[in-house]
């Protein structure tokens, strides 16, 4: 027979299956009280109403006019006049760099100056009066080219 203390007495395990229990009610009835955290809906869901979490800056939500907390419960969270400006500053900041963000992006995107399309003109130009002077002097016998393809690599390679 097991003796007083044993785990495996019949009594410890009704104890516990019936403490896990009441664990499971309070756990389901505080779920449907309090909003869904962030994991148990969809990421892609619609703006749902979530949990907020721990790291989430009560200063920024306050400051943003998100309620930090579960809207149905009055809360005394006030943003001192200092924190405020810091976030005004600190959002000014990220303005300034989001913009410089997309300037760049937007050099880089940008359409040829007019003296790179000359230039470039100029080199296509260049190409098509060659073209054209070897096509007129080919015409014109001027320009002598041998069937033969020695010395190239469809003839004999000689080097």
């Amino acid at each position: 027979m097991a003796s007083k203390n044993s785990i495996n007495k019949p009594k410890n395990k009704i104890n516990s299956a019936s403490h896990a229990k009441s664990l499971a009610k309070k756990r389901a009835a505080r779920s449907k009280i309090l909003p869904n955290t962030r994991s148990s809906i969809g990421r892609y869901a619609d703006k749902a109403v979530t949990a907020v979490r721990p790291t989430d800056s009560k200063a920024i939500a306050l400051y943003t006019g998100e309620s930090p907390a579960p809207i149905s419960k009055m809360t005394k969270n006030t943003l001192s006049n200092k924190r405020a400006k810091k976030i005004a500053r600190n959002q000014k900041y990220v303005d300034q760099r989001k913009q410089a963000e997309n300037k760049e992006e937007d050099a880089s995107m940008e359409i040829e100056t007019k003296e790179q399309l000359e230039e470039r003109q100029t080199n296509l130009d260049k190409v098509k009066t060659l073209l054209w002077s070897v096509i007129e002097q080919n015409a014109r016998g001027e320009y002598k080219s041998s069937a033969d393809g020695e010395g190239t690599t469809l003839g004999i390679q000689a080097f």
